[in-house]
């Protein structure tokens, strides 16, 4: 029995769409690999386009400009690295809010090393606007998160603008990265341990330095 017409057309459209994702999927591939090689500004959307084999005029359907090509990849970013911060924590690791947020902290770290583009584009200092704009989200639902994490694993007493402050504790990290990309163009070990430094010195002004451990069934 053949396919009814609206069947037809109800799968074209899904062929279609599934096609767009993998399009747009590849350009953004595509953004990152020429990240790790070029500047920036030296990246323009038909570049990224050719490198990846789609015509430009489809690139167009998705993006209007590279910098929405590097925003797409922000955002990309702050998915990877949240799943990173949300991945479980061992019994050391978790002893302490100090040490978890070291812990997230070497595991940014370690994902920035892993894919030099996302350094490059987030904390080496080139990013437009649009990516800044993307990072910040990023940043808010990572103090969000952590925030989260804090309350799922200490007996944590909530206060008011909690995620505003968890929030700037990520930009404080964020800074001084940033600051190593750009002097040194990689992250040492010198400016990784400035940065738990700095952000656990503003977080003590909000946070008890020891709070006690929830118990394992009140963390579900």
């Amino acid at each position: 029995m053949s396919a009814t017409p609206e069947k037809a057309k109800s799968g074209a459209k899904q062929r279609m769409y599934a096609k767009g994702i993998t399009r747009r999927e590849a350009l953004i591939d595509t953004a990152a690999e020429l990240l790790e090689t070029r500047s920036v500004d030296d990246i323009s959307l038909k570049l990224i386009a050719d490198t990846a084999d789609i015509a430009v005029g489809s690139a167009y359907h998705f993006y209007q400009n590279s910098n929405e090509v590097f925003a797409a990849l922000a955002r990309r970013f702050g998915l990877e690295l949240a799943a990173e911060i949300a991945a479980p924590y061992g019994e050391v690791e978790s002893s302490s809010w100090q040490t978890m947020w070291c812990t997230a902290i070497d595991r940014a770290v370690a994902l920035y090393r892993d894919k030099p583009a996302y350094a490059r584009l987030i904390i080496g200092g080139e990013a437009p606007s649009e990516i800044k704009l993307s990072d910040r989200e990023n940043d808010e639902q990572i103090g969000e998160l952590f925030a989260e994490i804090i309350g799922r694993n200490f007996e944590f007493q909530d206060f008011p603008g909690r995620n505003g402050i968890f929030f700037i504790a990520v930009e404080i990290v964020d800074l001084v990265l940033s600051l190593s990309m750009i002097r040194l163009g990689h992250i040492s070990e010198n400016m990784a341990d400035e940065a738990k430094r700095a952000s656990i010195a503003y977080l003590r002004t909000y946070l008890p330095e020891t709070m006690p451990v929830r118990a394992s069934q009140d963390k579900d």
